[in-house]
């Protein structure tokens, strides 16, 4: 009955170190996946600062100049024949009322968005 009693009890010890040794491995294996996360995220911010870093450089007016010069681009400004003149016409209020093929939202989109018409410049 003893030696039952004692295999009882050993069996039980080894399965309760057994889940134990069983956690604690799976919290290294977590700790080893959560350093690779950690180094992951670390060099998507490293290249998130460096992308902002060139974007802010390659928008600065001393770089955008420094381009054009060497790429001799000479910038000048345009003639007057190429400059076409925009005038802006607003509908009156009695065209609303008579046209009945527009819907309301048109009506409104009319009354507050105003139209622009281009004419060409030919002095």
């Amino acid at each position: 009955m003893k030696i039952k009693n004692v295999i009882i009890y050993a069996v039980i010890a080894t399965t309760i170190c057994i889940a134990y040794v069983n956690q604690q491995v799976e919290i290294v294996k977590l700790s080893y996946k959560l350093r690779e996360k950690e180094k992951k995220i670390a060099l998507v911010i490293d290249r998130h600062r460096i992308l902002l870093y060139n974007n802010t450089s390659l928008k600065a007016p001393q770089y955008l100049t420094g381009m054009l010069k060497m790429n001799s681009v000479d910038l000048k400004l345009p003639d007057t024949t190429a400059v076409a003149k925009v005038r802006i016409l607003r509908k009156p209020k009695t065209q609303l009322a008579k046209s009945a093929k527009t819907t309301v939202g048109q009506h409104l989109l009319d009354v507050f968005v105003p139209q622009a018409q281009a004419a060409l410049n030919m002095r």
